[in-house]
């Protein structure tokens, strides 16, 4: 939880500190265009490679993990 909510704080940060100069460089849309590209290719990510947890013990997303490697 440490490393994803530390990630979290930075990209805050960083949106926050280049969020005007990139409006006013490229625009509004093409800004918020690539949030949302980024945003979908996270998604993506997580869908893809993130282990499904709900409903099931440790000892069965661990045998899980196993059986794949």
């Amino acid at each position: 939880m440490g490393f994803s909510f530390s990630t979290h704080w930075v990209c805050n940060f960083l949106v926050g500190l280049f969020f005007l100069e990139l409006v006013e460089k490229f625009g509004v849309a093409p800004v918020y265009t690539s949030f949302g590209v980024v945003s979908l290719l996270a998604a993506a990510f997580a869908n893809y490679f993130v282990v499904e947890t709900k409903g099931r013990s440790l000892e069965e997303i661990e045998r899980s993990l196993n059986t794949k490697a």
